[in-house]
């Protein structure tokens, strides 16, 4: 068995899964300001566990709580460029200021393709490291240029670093971002400071379940899609700041069986727009505000969001996703459906409606509408129903599966990781040869994520060439996938 719960703004909910995926117990509780608290009250709505836990996993938003950024020195390993091209400087001038800017460029680093610029500059690193210590600060977020393809300079100054400052926070960013020296640099810098958060956030949810008795692994859902173990959230938390959405849609659509939809998230205080095809969130393949507003490109799902006040601007917003699916169904998820023109009810499909802003519309249409999520409207039934056990056979989805699809997503979801490589092969068999150490990159991370190494697999793999590059130079990216390990209860 394992469980799902979703901490959201108003509401939290819990679910708790067979080894089939369905719902033996479900929970839903009014949320507090803490994280740790919602996961303890959750627990103990859903009751007596039937037997041992396998593994829990949470959802739960950086807006929800917003947090107080660390200081962060970041280090760059490259050649020297503009003022206008230097470290954090597109960054909006509030988050540079929260995070101290500290900033640092020294010589080294790689060529994309992995070709040595030049030797690091230890002296340079050690120098910075004494600033950096003079000032307080102790958390780093190292970027070297050409990283992905050869991370030595990064972790040789990571040495330096370390020594330098006993106790130092190191993040990498071979390890975070993608091929690009300064979107890396930036998702390296913002890990860096979420790092309080993140402890923080892994401590309270690891003591909810201690007083629970229950000793399984704690796992964290990220951004894109899978879970990943609570180690891998506290050294990696910017991949996994907003995943509640991308959850929710997740979990509507394998409880309908569609694979495309646009999705109307209307929870208490905004309501969020996505599209999903494949069965998965589309991606963003440009930049979209992050963490203290800095711009990220992480391949994270990409949401219109709104306020309550620009609530009658969203029929345009899904009528405008919608040219990109056409003939893709309509989903709702959200205590607010109604007000945007889901149907009363239980959540069972019915005919479309178009979004609204006022009355009912009465036009119908063969797709499909679904309710899920969770909002503020339906306190007053958590209070007064928290928990329900429930026959499996009976009720696969739960009785409320417009409540549950982001936590039931959760509690059957793999740990999942990605890999993004650029690779230079002089003919087939190098490329085979360079391919295949990146699978095997890809499957070590999984495991490292918290998956069983017995269960770890390959999802997606893609290349090509790189137009800009001389012949024989490809991006390369890996998906892999597994379950989690598996525990037990105390």
């Amino acid at each position: 068995m394992r469980i799902g719960i979703d901490v959201g703004r108003a509401t939290s909910t819990a679910v708790l899964v067979d080894a089939a995926g369905r719902v033996l117990a479900e929970a839903v509780v009014d949320s507090a300001p803490r994280t740790g608290l919602c996961v303890r009250r959750a627990l103990a709505a859903l009751g007596p566990l039937p037997g041992p836990v396998g593994a829990v996993a949470v959802v739960t938003d950086l807006a929800r709580r917003p947090p107080r950024p660390r200081p962060v020195a970041v280090l760059r390993i490259a050649p020297g460029s503009h003022a206008a091209l230097a470290p954090l400087a597109d960054w909006p001038e509030a988050a540079r200021t929260a995070l101290g800017g500290l900033t640092g460029v020294v010589a080294g680093g790689s060529a994309v393709t992995g070709g040595s610029l030049g030797p690091l500059d230890r002296d340079g690193v050690a120098a910075f490291a004494a600033r950096a210590r003079d000032a307080g600060v102790r958390v780093f977020a190292v970027c070297a240029a050409g990283a992905p393809a050869r991370p030595g300079p990064e972790l040789d100054a990571a040495a330096v670093l370390a020594a330098a400052v006993p106790g130092a926070s190191l993040s990498l960013s071979y390890e975070t971002g993608a091929a690009g020296l300064r979107e890396r640099e930036s998702a390296t810098a913002v890990n860096a400071a979420l790092g309080g958060w993140a402890e923080e956030l892994v401590a309270d949810c690891r003591a909810a379940l201690r007083s629970a008795r229950i000793a399984a692994p704690l796992c964290f859902a990220r951004d894109d899609g899978g879970l990943v173990s609570a180690e891998y959230f506290a050294r990696h938390p910017v991949i996994a700041t907003a995943p509640a959405s991308g959850c929710a849609a997740r979990g509507a659509l394998a409880r309908t069986g569609l694979d495309r939809a646009v999705v109307v998230d209307a929870g208490a205080r905004s309501v969020r727009c996505l599209v999903v095809r494949d069965g998965e969130p589309e991606r963003s393949t440009r930049l979209l505000p992050g963490p203290f507003g800095v711009r990220l490109a992480l391949g994270a799902p990409e949401i219109v969001e709104t306020g309550g006040a620009e609530a009658a601007t969203v029929p345009a917003t899904v009528a405008r996703l919608r040219e990109r699916v056409p003939g893709a169904d309509v989903l709702y998820t959200g205590g607010r459906a109604e007000a945007f023109g889901a149907p009363a009810g239980p959540g069972e499909p019915t005919g479309h409606r178009e979004p609204a802003t006022g009355g009912p519309d009465t036009r119908t249409d063969p797709r499909t509408t679904v309710l899920t999520g969770a909002g503020a409207a339906v306190r007053a039934d958590a209070r007064s129903d928290a928990a329900r056990p429930l026959t499996g056979a009976a009720a696969p989805y739960g009785h409320r599966p417009r409540l549950t699809d982001a936590a039931r997503y959760a509690a059957g979801a793999d740990c999942r990781i990605e890999v993004e490589q650029v690779i230079s092969a002089a003919g087939r068999a190098e490329l085979d040869q360079a391919l295949a150490a990146v699978r095997d990159h890809a499957l070590s991370r999984c495991v490292a994520a918290g998956a069983a190494p017995g269960s770890v697999r390959i999802e997606s793999l893609t290349h090509a060439p790189v137009a800009y590059l001389p012949a024989g130079v490809h991006r390369v990216t890996v998906r892999a996938a597994g379950a989690p390990a598996s525990g037990g209860t105390s």
